[in-house]
């Protein structure tokens, strides 16, 4: 079973990678900058270095910046969110 949900699990990534709800590709450039404005308020970026909070996956990352973007009432839309997540895998996690 374990085979299977790591099937499972690297296929979601991938597909979530791949493309928003939109269809579109994320912007990590986009990203950067809905990070800028509204994350770096509350923490720098040292925050994603910490050893016991570190998400072990993509989408561990997006349910993270789903979590806060909602706690915050950003309101930001799958696209917003994927963006941010392409922002975050490219400079701090390197996920794929």
């Amino acid at each position: 079973m374990n085979g299977f949900r790591r099937w499972l699990q690297l296929l979601a990534v991938s597909m979530f990678a791949s493309t928003s709800t939109f269809g579109q590709m994320p912007d990590a450039t986009r990203g950067r900058a809905l990070y800028e404005n509204h994350c770096v308020v509350c923490h720098t970026s040292k925050v994603h270095a910490r050893a016991k909070r570190l998400p072990a996956t993509r989408i561990e990352v997006r349910d993270i910046v789903e979590k806060w973007q909602t706690q915050q009432n950003l309101s930001w839309s799958s696209q917003d969110v994927a963006d941010v997540v392409q922002f975050l895998n490219n400079t701090q996690y390197k996920f794929d």
